[in-house]
C-alpha cells in the first residue's frame, strides 16, 4: 500500500507534536526537590512576621502552631496588626504571656501608602534576629518541625528563600492546580538564579538587607504586591534558595472566588513593575501556544482526513491525540501527586486547556478595572 507524501508528512508532524507538547509543560520540568536538613549546622535565630490581614479567626487558628514549633536556636513571632483591629487585639491578649510573642502596630495616622508595607517595615525593624520569615496569618505550617526543615535554606549562602504554600484541601480544585502550575515556573527560575516573584505568601529574606536598601521605599504608593516586590528587588542581591521539601510547606486558607480573582487581576498590574520574569512570561507564552496548538492541529487534520478519506491520516490523528492526553495526564499526576495537589486525573486536561480562558477573562477585567485601586493614592 501506498502512502501519498501528504499524508505521510501530516502523520509524522501529528506524531511529533503528540511527543514533544506535553513535554512544554512546568509540570515536566519542576524544580528539583532536595530533602531538608533538619540538623543543619549553620541554623540561625529567626523571626516569624505574621501582618494581620483583620482574619482575626485564621490568627487565632494557626498561631499556637507557630509558637510551638520545635527550634532548637530559637525564634520569636512578631504579629503587626492596625490599632483600631480590636477583635485580633483580643486574639493576641490570650497569647501575651507567651515570650515568643511580640505586637505592634500600624499607626492610625498613616495615610497615602501602603499599610502593608508599612506593616512589614515596622515588623522588621522589631524583628530580634537577621533571618525574617514573612508569612499571612491565613497560613499555617505544615507541622512542628515547620520552622527546623525550613532552616537549612537560611544558610551563609543564601539571602532569600521562597517557600511554597498550598492552599488546603477544601479549596477549589482549580485554585490549587493554578497555585501549583504557576509557582513551579517562579521556583525553577529561582532555582537557575533569575527569582522575579511569586504566588506563595511565604518569603524568607535578611533584616540586613531590607534596611540597608530602605525596605519598598520605590513601592510604597502600591497597595498590592508586597511579596513580588520583595523578591523583585532583594533576591539579585545574592542566591535564592527555594524550599520545596514537604515539611517546609505552609497551608493556605480557602479563599473565595472573588478574592481568587482579585489576586489574579492584582498580579496583572504588580507584573508591569517587576525588572525580571522576562523568560518565565516567554516560557508561559511558548507553553500555552504549545498546547492549544497540538490540539488544533489534531482536529483540523482529522476533520480533514476524514472529508477526504484520508484513514491513514486519520488513524494518526487519533494516536496523536492518545499519545498527547496519555502523556499530560501522566505528566501532571505526577506533579500533582508531588505536591500533594489531590486532582482527579481526569480533570487535568480541561484544567491545562481552560487556563487560556481564565487567562483572558482577568486580562479583560484588568484592563476595565479603576487603575487607582492598585494604588494608595496622593502619594
Amino acid at each position: 500500500m501506498t502512502i501519498e507524501p501528504l499524508t505521510a508528512v501530516l502523520a509524522v508532524i501529528l506524531l511529533l507534536m503528540a511527543l514533544i507538547t506535553p513535554l512544554m509543560n512546568p509540570f515536566f520540568r519542576r524544580p528539583r526537590r532536595e530533602d531538608a536538613d533538619a540538623g543543619a549546622t549553620e541554623q540561625s535565630p529567626v523571626t516569624v512576621l505574621l501582618v494581620s490581614n483583620g482574619d482575626h479567626t485564621a490568627l487565632d487558628e494557626h498561631l499556637p502552631i507557630y509558637l510551638t514549633q520545635e527550634y532548637a536556636p530559637g525564634y520569636n513571632i512578631v504579629v503587626v496588626t492596625e490599632k483600631a483591629d480590636l477583635e485580633t487585639e483580643n486574639v493576641l491578649k490570650r497569647y501575651s504571656n507567651n515570650e515568643r510573642l511580640y505586637h505592634t502596630f500600624v499607626p492610625e495616622s498613616s495615610r497615602y501608602m501602603s499599610k502593608s508595607k508599612l506593616a512589614i517595615t515596622l515588623g522588621v525593624k522589631a524583628s530580634q534576629n537577621e533571618w525574617i520569615v514573612l508569612t499571612d496569618p491565613r497560613c499555617k505550617p505544615s507541622g512542628s518541625q515547620w520552622l527546623s526543615s525550613l532552616s537549612s535554606s537560611l544558610n551563609s549562602h543564601s539571602n532569600m528563600v521562597l517557600g511554597y504554600c498550598n492552599y488546603a484541601d477544601e479549596s477549589s480544585g482549580y485554585h490549587r492546580f493554578e497555585r501549583l502550575h504557576t509557582a513551579l515556573y517562579q521556583m525553577r527560575e529561582a532555582q537557575k538564579g533569575r527569582a522575579y516573584a511569586t504566588n506563595c505568601p511565604y518569603v524568607a529574606f535578611r533584616k540586613s538587607e531590607f534596611l540597608e536598601r530602605n525596605g519598598f521605599l520605590e513601592y510604597l504608593k502600591y497597595s498590592i504586591g508586597e511579596y513580588d516586590f520583595l523578591v523583585d528587588k532583594y533576591a539579585r542581591l545574592g542566591h535564592t534558595e527555594t524550599a520545596l521539601d514537604e515539611s517546609s510547606w505552609l497551608i493556605e486558607n480557602a479563599v473565595s472566588d472573588k478574592t481568587w480573582q482579585n489576586r489574579q487581576v492584582y498580579a496583572h498590574e504588580v507584573d508591569r513593575h517587576l525588572e525580571g520574569g522576562a523568560w518565565a512570561r516567554l516560557l508561559h507564552g511558548l507553553d500555552q501556544w504549545a498546547l492549544h496548538l497540538n490540539y488544533l492541529l489534531i482536529l483540523l487534520t482529522g476533520v480533514f482526513a476524514g472529508l477526504t478519506s484520508r484513514w491513514i491520516l486519520l488513524g494518526a490523528s487519533v494516536a496523536a491525540l492518545a499519545i498527547t492526553l496519555t502523556l499530560r495526564i501522566l505528566i501532571g499526576r505526577k506533579a500533582l501527586s508531588e505536591y500533594h495537589v489531590q486532582i482527579p486525573s481526569w480533570k487535568i486536561i480541561p484544567m491545562e486547556i481552560s487556563m487560556l480562558r481564565h487567562n483572558i477573562l482577568t486580562r479583560l477585567r484588568y484592563e476595565y478595572a479603576d487603575k487607582n485601586d492598585f494604588i494608595s493614592h496622593k502619594v
